[in-house]
């Protein structure tokens, strides 16, 4: 425990230090010239390694540490491409800055075998795929068959990484990320015509994971992951043909769909008891699976019956819908004691979310009533899914109620804390269930203390107070000191309000930086001097990353060296490059790892006689007003178009195409946070760099 407590301090230390440097580079620091930012971006990987090295070597008893920062080391690799891609306008979160910032934390993990490097070689590799797919910076239009060859080849590189990783956690994502590349491949199917054949191969796919994990692997948390996305599918699929086909054959087919779905899961459920066993996962797993089922079964059943109604009434009574909400799918559930837990949870799933939206139609009095027997239902029910629903139910109606009685928002709220309380306390009495009206009931509060959703007065205040209060009783009352899940519901709370309270006082990126690299100093400091007051030395053998350390400082030395190359080389062209005059149609978005960009398209960024994808390279001539536009094109592919005839002053610049869009590499500018719009409302023009061999790099934006 003793070094568990210090390990953590230590890990939240450098991980808000590491949040923060991001944070100011970010920011687009302004007052240093760019080499001085490339050379601080450099620095940074540097001092990370550095730090690892001295914790590896000379503070042997602190390895981890060592371990820790060598993974900095190799975070900061990438973020120091990213800076200098900000420096030098490159490409925002270009599928390239990735891809480099793959390679060798891909390297690192197989000469390491440790499993950071392997986690994050997933999550580049996905950065990756998805940049490439969808650009930040520049639209891409994906014939039919490019775009699924592209998103099936992602979900075959992400399944051959779970076949062969040795890593769980590793397994996990890659397998979630086969998934969720099949899905999109399904989704995208929509707009190419695929929804013709591909939801059937998908659909095959799906039968045969539910198959080799139920029967052949029986690995419960596979089971869960493919049931998510087997769920995403199916409503995505009924949502499609109902938008295609809103008949009351289609309609009555998705009734018949939820039934399938529901009674399929207890068929399995029976049929590999295993899975589903007594023990303390087989019950997670149960409730978790019986979740997902409820959700997908109920949306769907939900959504045929509104469509049903609207089809066979003219007029829709919200009162015949809520005698159907509850007549047909709520007192069954409640009466059907005897009925399998999935089919009651979603009868009554389907119920309440009829009901719902009938709320605001129907009598108050009547809603009223209705809301009363569910709370006395909830109370007698010994069911936990059931208390779970009719919990959800209740505090939803509760707040519409309150809201047209009160008609304000705090008391509404306040009303569903107050609400979720007593039955905290009451179930508290019972020894029952307490964690959804403790999330419930907590939630109401945060959202009162939220000042971006009220104004800051003394409700806010008083707001603010009841919360750190209540917080703190959970946390250091000793009435709950032995409740393990209420203290860590607490915690959650207590650190979703702090980023709360911060996002709203500090909101500025260059703020954000310093407080977070405060907040980490102190981290760090602070559990240094307990480590050393209560002698809480890790007294665990070193693991010994730098066993191989001439490799890893070859690759460490091939960072740097790289790094450096790419700023010689920008600078190179910045300052031997032909000027080129261009004018522009800006955008603002925001890179998530470069600080806020203007999104640059030009008039050269369409050129109607391309077709297909591939290599081009574009003549560009000066007009009267000095401004380069489109002349003609030079080569495609490589091959050089005979119908050319070279003028002087011409220049030829590089880019890509998809389709009849080009792609030049200075579709970005990066501004300072915030002035983003005032940079746009002066972008008339850029001028830019073109080398001798038609590479182009972005030198600045005018408004003349």
């Amino acid at each position: 425990m003793a070094i568990r407590l210090v390990r953590t301090g230590y890990l939240l230390g450098i991980a808000l230090i590491l949040a923060g440097i991001i944070y100011f580079f970010a920011s687009n620091w302004q007052g240093m010239d760019r080499l001085t930012k490339a050379g601080l971006s450099i620095g940074l990987m540097g001092l990370f390694y550095g730090s690892s090295a001295v914790f590896a070597y000379v503070m042997k008893h602190h390895d981890f540490l060592g371990r820790w920062l060598f993974v900095c080391g190799t975070l900061a690799f990438g973020i120091t491409i990213a800076l200098i891609g900000q420096i030098y306008n490159s490409h925002a979160d270009s599928y390239w800055l990735f891809i480099i910032w793959l390679v060798p934390t891909v390297v690192f993990a197989w000469i390491t075998k440790y499993e950071a490097f392997f986690v994050i070689s997933v999550v580049l590799l996905e950065l990756a795929c998805w940049f490439y797919y969808f650009p930040s910076s520049y639209r891409i239009e994906w014939s039919e068959w490019q775009s699924f060859f592209l998103l099936v080849m992602f979900a075959v590189i992400n399944g051959i990484v779970w076949i062969f990783s040795r890593s769980s956690i590793v397994a996990y994502l890659a397998y979630a990320a086969m998934h969720g590349w099949l899905f999109v491949t399904d989704v995208t199917g929509f707009l190419y015509g695929r929804d013709a054949w591909w939801p059937y191969v998908y659909a095959l796919l799906f039968i045969g994971f539910f198959y080799y994990f139920f029967a052949v692997a029986k690995r419960r948390s596979y089971v869960l992951l493919t049931s998510l996305f087997a769920g995403a599918f199916l409503i995505a699929q009924y949502f499609r043909v109902i938008g295609e086909h809103f008949e009351e054959g289609f309609l009555l087919g998705g009734l018949v769909l939820a039934a399938v779905i529901v009674y399929g899961s207890v068929f399995l459920l029976k049929r590999v008891k295993h899975i589903s066993s007594e023990s303390t996962k087989g019950r997670i797993f149960l409730i978790i699976f019986q979740s997902i089922v409820t959700f997908v079964a109920s949306l769907i059943a939900a959504a045929s019956v509104m469509g049903l109604l609207m089809i066979w009434m003219e007029s829709l009574s919200m009162y015949v819908l809520f005698a159907i909400s509850v007549m047909g799918f709520v007192a069954p559930a409640f009466l059907g004691r005897r009925w399998n837990p999935t089919v009651c949870y979603t009868l009554l799933a389907v119920g309440y979310s009829l009901g719902l939206m009938t709320t605001w139609k129907i009598s108050l009095v009547l809603l009223t009533v209705y809301t009363a027997a569910l709370l006395i239902c909830y109370v007698r029910s010994a069911d936990g899914g059931i208390r779970a629903l009719t919990n959800m139910a209740v505090s939803l109606y509760s707040a519409v109620i309150l809201d047209q009685v009160t008609n304000e928002e705090r008391l509404v709220l306040l009303g569903v804390a107050a609400l979720n309380g007593c039955l905290y306390w009451l179930g508290r009495r019972r020894k029952e269930s307490l964690f959804l009206p403790l999330v419930l009931g907590m939630g109401a509060l945060l959202l009162l203390t939220s000042m971006d959703v009220f104004a800051a007065d003394a409700w806010y205040v008083a707001a603010n107070i009841l919360f750190i209060a209540v917080i703190f009783a959970f946390l250091f009352a000793p009435l709950f000191q032995n409740e393990r899940y209420e203290q860590l519901v607490a915690w959650a709370y207590f650190w979703l309000y702090l980023v709360l309270k911060y996002y709203e006082f500090a909101w500025n990126l260059l703020d954000k930086s310093i407080s977070l690299i405060i907040a980490g100093l102190l981290f760090f400091i602070g559990t240094a001097v307990l480590e050393k007051r209560k002698g809480l030395l890790p007294v665990s053998p070193a693991q010994g990353l730098y066993r191989k350390w001439a490799p890893l400082l070859a690759i460490m030395v091939a960072q740097a060296v790289f790094a450096g190359y790419m700023v010689w080389d920008k600078e190179q062209h910045l300052r031997n490059g032909e000027v080129v005059k261009l004018e522009l149609q800006p955008v603002d978005p925001r890179s998530f790892l470069q600080g806020d960009y203007i999104r640059l398209f030009y008039d050269i960024s369409t050129i109607r006689s391309l077709d297909g994808s591939g290599k081009v390279q574009v003549v560009l001539r000066k007009d009267q007003d000095g401004v380069h536009r489109f002349a003609d094109i030079y080569a495609i592919n490589g091959q050089r178009q005979e119908e050319y005839v070279p003028q002087d002053g011409d220049v030829i610049i590089n880019g890509t195409f998809y389709g009849n869009t080009v792609v030049y590499g200075i579709e970005s500018y990066f501004v300072p946070e915030g002035e983003g719009t005032k940079w746009q409302e002066k972008a008339r023009f850029v001028y830019v760099r073109v080398s001798e061999d038609g590479d182009a790099l972005l030198e600045k934006i005018s408004s003349e």
